[in-house]
């Protein structure tokens, strides 16, 4: 019911607070409850997902035991595409096909890893560990920015105190535990 609002909220919060750490994200400002006025990217047709903890694909393909903490992060990049269900690709995949250039690969890295770092604190502080997230990317002339959104629907959780793991694929279908969920989350980036 009040998804957009929420994860509006969010993503708002996180790209002001990213901002104060010198990331530079295509948000200009919050225009209303559901909208934020951001630049125009040119996007990278990219998924980077940044795992900490052994979970979902991790513990399926690699055998690892789940909430086994890495001994640093691992960043993945999937190609953005509905028809082929956004395969794992390499960096020689995404160089060849001319999604991005080395350099700019270079760039996506270096801004995953620390935004990783910045939310990983930011999120530990309010009793959540982050599990994953997705982020995307896009050019900016030549930069690379932070785009699209970072709700709660990018991120995979543990909370600290419990050790439940909070994410969206785990509450489909629990619609009034999904919307309680967001909410709380909402509340903890907020606060």
């Amino acid at each position: 019911r009040n998804k957009g609002a929420i994860n509006n909220s969010i993503s708002c919060h996180l790209f002001r607070y990213l901002s104060s750490y010198h990331i530079v994200t295509h948000f200009i400002r919050q225009i209303s409850n559901k909208e934020m006025l951001v630049k125009k990217l040119e996007m990278i047709p990219l998924q980077v997902i940044t795992r900490n903890i052994a979970s979902g694909n991790l513990v399926k393909q690699y055998g690892l035991e789940e909430g086994k903490e890495l001994e640093c992060p691992v960043i993945e990049y999937y190609l953005k595409s509905v028809q082929i269900e956004d395969p794992l690709i390499n960096k020689d995949h995404i160089v060849a096909f001319g999604h991005a250039s080395s350099d700019e690969l270079k760039e996506i890295h270096r801004n995953a890893s620390k935004v990783n770092v910045i939310l990983e604190d930011f999120f530990r502080r309010r009793k959540l560990k982050v599990v994953d997230f997705k982020l995307e990317f896009g050019r900016l002339g030549d930069r690379i920015v932070v785009g699209d959104e970072l709700s709660f629907d990018n991120f995979t959780f543990w909370d600290l105190e419990t050790d439940k793991k909070l994410s969206v694929e785990l509450l489909v279908g629990e619609k009034e535990e999904l919307e309680k969920t967001y909410q709380k989350v909402n509340e903890l980036v907020v606060q």
